[in-house]
């Protein structure tokens, strides 16, 4: 509201007016403002809206709407509450009392965020609501990517959306066995492929859709086999991930009369989900003899162990239609491997490579890394202590290994030392002393893999390998790691694996903390604030994304604490912890900042918050989605001033949207663009700009990709260059 415009409005009413909570309004008409306009009210429900004070001239000023009784310093203006930070206004002699929302924040994205409502404290906030207004579309809440994902409405799951909303899609959303991506299947009186027309040409007749058209298979080989135009018919104990959706076929193998054998079967695709089951009978679930699968596996085995010559049933299952290479084997009889718990583990030699078939054996050792199909069991024996690494590695098959390492006695959750999938970094053990060890091998399908353990001489812990007494961090400035020669040590439950360190952050007072870790572009890591402990319980704030992984956390009290970094590949990197005294947040009004000429002043840094859903649209930026009409979102503007060079960090870490932050430079607002200083925050990864500023003025627009809007978070670090 302009100071005219709102100074006519209360001029010329007489009755007392209601403001918003805390406030003190004193109106200048005339000479001498009439009592009855002065009303002082304890409570409001509007809490950020603007209050109307007389400034010196006897026009209209902006007051804080968090003004509190009088004061005459800070210690008169504890509110009781932890989320608000207390001060006394010395010019006013009133309390300012702000509430920070960031103090509320429970770190659970999808139950929305959490506010610190002044008089009352911290107030759960709306839930995310992904709701677009489509019906035609299932909105879910990720927690994982910290965002909205759409599907397409598909009642029965075969991959094609119902042809209500999309024309010319799935005709029967009802029936899995009839879409647009179906093939249309001759003679059998229905509109498959959902074209309109019915047994049309051209059209498929699938070999093996049913029992009576199994396909033939005589003996060992290599055959092809195709779901195309197959329904899903037949009922297995494993399959793909959506089976309603799949499509199978059946072949009859026969073994020749003779001896016994183990009848395996590899189902290979070139890139669909293919899972993949023996039956003595066909059609009968009942008769289960072996069944093979893995999520987006594409080339998994089932082994029917000892059977007698006959006729036996493959059910193949593709999650869309599908060519399925079946590599038929006829293997001399064996029995299921015994090493599958610490009791009955095979001994293996140190430093030489040992195979293993992983088909199928039972789950039964508590693990941090379930895998799918169970786990075998080896057990080396060290004479002295030594550091030990396991590498494993998958021969055939298109699962992964899950590795573990325990010892003993080999019995519960805490005797597992580590455990993660097989991948270029082994697992790494330093140190362990002589005694009976177990490494577990399972699989996300069933595989063939090959592992070895190998030892080296033992070397000491690195000293910031641990959280006892870790090497400092010094605030502000860069710290270069190295995790080569590092282990999974820490368990804060911020990295799921991978080589990390840690290292010591003293806090001499209540602060607010950044941290900004920076690794290879092709890897993942991770960042985290820790208690000392550096356990799940102690962890204050992680991160764990693409390079630089960031975090922050305001208002933390003074102490000792930790910083811990990972990847996990083991390579190097280099940390910061930014550091200042905490600050209450400024809060920009509804409205307020709305283009340059109002922008706020954020020369000196500081921690802002707005909500851009009440702006206007005013001004395009760079890196916006292709194709948006200028000003297509709403924004919010704020001004910096730099009498020097400066290195400006800008962080917008709790926002609620996909933002978009853009500087620019030049006298005349908007400015010019200013190189490498648009960015686009999805999902997790909300906006984030570190750059090394000539003097100047500059400008800072919060913005929001194709269209978005909401409530936002902008963290702004003024340091030396």
């Amino acid at each position: 509201m302009a100071r005219e415009s709102a100074q006519a409005i209360l001029c010329s009413v007489r009755e007392p007016v209601l403001v918003p909570a805390f406030a003190l309004v004193l109106v200048a008409c005339g000479n001498n403002p009439p009592a009855e306009l002065i009303s002082r009210v304890d409570g409001g429900s509007d809490a950020t809206s603007d209050v109307a004070v007389v400034d010196a001239a006897g026009g209209f000023a902006e007051a804080s709407p968090y003004l509190g009784g009088p004061c005459v310093d800070d210690g008169q203006c504890d509110d009781g509450l932890a989320c608000t930070y207390d001060s006394c206004d010395t010019s006013a002699g009133r309390c300012l009392n702000v509430p920070d929302d960031t103090q509320c924040q429970d770190g659970v994205y999808c139950d929305g965020q959490e506010v610190c409502v002044p008089g009352h404290g911290c107030e759960a906030g709306p839930v995310v609501s992904c709701d677009n207004g489509n019906e035609c579309q299932i909105a879910t809440c990720v927690e994982a990517t910290r965002s909205c994902q759409y599907a397409e409405r598909d009642v029965d799951q075969d991959g094609d959306p119902d042809a209500h909303c999309e024309p010319g899609h799935d005709c029967d959303d009802l029936n899995p066995n009839v879409s647009s991506l179906h093939a249309e299947v001759c003679s059998n009186g229905i509109d498959d492929n959902c074209n309109g027309l019915i047994d049309e040409s051209p059209c498929v007749v699938p070999e093996g859709d049913t029992c009576a058209q199994a396909v033939p298979i005589a003996g060992p080989g290599n055959y092809l086999v195709s779901t195309l135009g197959a329904n899903e018919t037949f009922s297995t104990s494993c399959s793909v991930s959506a089976p309603s959706a799949g499509q199978d076929v059946v072949a009859a193998i026969t073994v020749p009369p003779g001896a016994n054998v183990d009848l395996e079967v590899w189902a290979s695709t070139s890139s669909t989900e293919v899972a993949i089951a023996l039956d003595a009978t066909c059609g009968d679930a009942t008769s289960e003899l072996a069944c093979g699968s893995g999520s987006g596996a594409t080339d998994v085995r089932a082994r029917a162990r000892n059977v007698a010559p006959g006729t036996y049933f493959a059910v193949v299952t593709t999650q869309s239609a599908s060519s399925v290479e079946l590599m038929v084997g006829l293997l001399p009889p064996t029995s299921p491997a015994t090493n599958v718990d610490c009791a009955s583990a095979t001994a293996v030699q140190t430093g030489t490579s040992t195979p293993v078939s992983v088909i199928d054996p039972p789950t039964d050792l508590p693990s941090a890394c379930m895998s799918g199909d169970g786990e075998l069991t080896y057990s080396f024996t060290l004479t002295q202590p030594e550091d030990v690494r396991v590498y494993a590695s998958t021969v055939e098959g298109s699962g992964v290994a899950v590795v573990g390492l325990r010892g003993p006695p080999c019995t519960d959750a805490a005797d597992e030392l580590e455990c993660a999938k097989a991948g270029p970094v082994p697992l790494y053990e330093r140190n362990l002393a002589a005694g009976t060890y177990v490494v577990t091998i399972g699989s996300t399908s069933p595989i063939d893999a090959t592992f070895q353990v190998a030892l080296s001489p033992p070397t000491a812990v690195p000293p910031d390998q641990t959280c006892a007494s870790p090497p400092v961090i010094t605030p502000d400035e860069t710290l270069d790691y190295d995790l080569s020669n590092h282990e999974n040590a820490i368990k804060d439950g911020c990295a799921a694996s991978g080589p990390d360190a840690a290292y010591d952050l003293s806090l001499a007072g209540a602060s607010d903390v950044l941290l900004i870790d920076r690794f290879p572009e092709t890897e993942t890591g991770a960042v985290s604030l820790d208690q000392p402990t550096c356990d799940v319980a102690g962890n204050i704030a992680c991160d764990a994304e693409g390079t630089p992984a960031r975090v922050g956390k305001r208002n933390v009290a003074a102490g000792d604490y930790r910083v811990v970094v990972a990847d996990q590949l083991g390579l190097q990197g280099a940390v910061q912890a930014l550091v200042r005294p905490t600050v209450p947040p400024t809060i920009l009004p509804a409205g307020a900042a709305d283009t340059c000429s109002e922008a706020v002043d954020a020369s000196s840094g500081g921690f802002f918050t707005g909500n851009t859903s009440t702006a206007n649209a005013d001004y395009s930026e760079g890196c916006d989605a292709p194709n948006q009409p200028a000003g297509s979102a709403r924004d919010q503007v704020l001004a910096l001033n730099l009498t020097q060079p400066a290195r400006v960090v800008l962080d917008m870490e709790g926002s609620s949207y996909t933002t978009i932050l853009e500087v620019t430079q030049g006298p005349a607002c908007p400015g010019e663009p200013v190189a490498n200083a648009c960015y686009v925050g999805f999902g997790a990864e909300s906006s984030f700009l570190d750059l090394e500023l000539e003097g100047g003025q500059y400008w800072i627009v919060v913005d929001g990709y194709a269209g978005a809007a909401g409530a936002w978070n902008l963290d702004v670090r003024v340091l030396p260059p």
